[in-house]
C-alpha cells in the first residue's frame, strides 16, 4: 500500500493503491465516488460498528456503550411517540434512523479535513426521496390502496378533479422542501466556518486566532436542529396521511380490550 500525498480522508482514499486478491479496491474513482459518498459511508460504518458492539452482549446491567445506546433509543422513542401518538413506536426505527444518520453527517463538517455530506445537494435529495417513498409506502400499507387513493382525492369526492392535482403537487413539493432546507442550512454553516478560518490570519496578522471556533460550536447546535427538523417533518407527513386511520384503529383496539376485561 502506498500513499502518494496527504490530505483529507477522502483525498487519501483517492490516492491509496490497494489490491485485495488481485482485485483493485483503491484508489476510488472521483466520478463515481465523490467525497460526500466517502463520508456518508464512513458514517454508516461507524454507526454499524457502534450498534454491533453495543448489542452483541446485551446485559441486564448495561455497560457504558449499551447504556448510551439505550438512552438514545429511549429518548428518540419518547419524542417520536410525542409527535405521532402511541402508534409512533412502530415508526421509531425509521424516523430515529433518519435523525441519527443526518445528525452524524452534519457533525462531520465541524472536524478539520472532513466535509458534511449534507452540505451537498445530492445527499439531501437522496435522503428526502427515501423519506417520501417511505411515507407513501407506510400510508398504502396501513390504509390500503383504496383508502390511500380516496385520501388523495379529498372530501367531498366531487371535488376530486381539483383536490387530486393539488395533492400531487403538495407531495412533489415535500422532498424539494426537505432537501433544500437541509442543504441550505448545512452549506451555509460550512461556508461560514470556512470564511472565518480564512479571514483569521488576515485580521490578526502574524498571530492567527481561530475565529471559526464560536461558529463551529454553533454548528453543533445547528447539526442537531436540522436533523431534528428533518425527522420531525417525516413523522408529521406520516401522521397527516394515516393519523385518522391510526386513531380509529387505536379506538377500536381500546374498545375491544375494555369489552374483554368487562367479560372477564
Amino acid at each position: 500500500m502506498e500513499i502518494e500525498k496527504e490530505g483529507t480522508i477522502a483525498n487519501i482514499l483517492y490516492h491509496v493503491h490497494l489490491k485485495i486478491g488481485g482485485v483493485q479496491i483503491l484508489p476510488l474513482n472521483r466520478e463515481w465516488f465523490p467525497d460526500v459518498v466517502v463520508f456518508s459511508w464512513l458514517v454508516i460504518i461507524v454507526l454499524a460498528l457502534l450498534s454491533y458492539f453495543a448489542t452483541r452482549r446485551m446485559q441486564k446491567v448495561p455497560g457504558r456503550l449499551q447504556n448510551l445506546m439505550e438512552a438514545v433509543v429511549s429518548a428518540l422513542d419518547g419524542f417520536i411517540c410525542g409527535v405521532m401518538g402511541p402508534e409512533g413506536k412502530k415508526f421509531t426505527p425509521l424516523v430515529g434512523t433518519f435523525f441519527i444518520y443526518i445528525f452524524c453527517m452534519n457533525l462531520l463538517g465541524i472536524f478539520p479535513g472532513m466535509k458534511a455530506p449534507t452540505s451537498n445537494a445530492t445527499t439531501t435529495v437522496a435522503l428526502a426521496l427515501v423519506a417520501i417513498v417511505a411515507v407513501h409506502y407506510h400510508s398504502i400499507r396501513i390504509l390500503g390502496f383504496k383508502k390511500y387513493i380516496l385520501h388523495m382525492m379529498g372530501e367531498p369526492l366531487w371535488l376530486a378533479p381539483l383536490m387530486f392535482p393539488l395533492h400531487i403537487i403538495s407531495e412533489l413539493a415535500r422532498p424539494v422542501s426537505l432537501s433544500i432546507r437541509l442543504f441550505g442550512n448545512m452549506f451555509g454553516e460550512h461556508m461560514a466556518v470556512l470564511s472565518f478560518a480564512m479571514l483569521s490570519p488576515f485580521i490578526m496578522g502574524w498571530l492567527p486566532i481561530p475565529l471559526q471556533v464560536p461558529m463551529m460550536a454553533f454548528g453543533i447546535f445547528g447539526a442537531f436542529v436540522q436533523a431534528l427538523v428533518f425527522s420531525t417533518l417525516t413523522a408529521i407527513y406520516i401522521v397527516v396521511t394515516v393519523g385518522d386511520h391510526a386513531e380509529e384503529h387505536g379506538t377500536h383496539d381500546a374498545g375491544h380490550s375494555s369489552s374483554v376485561q368487562h367479560a372477564v
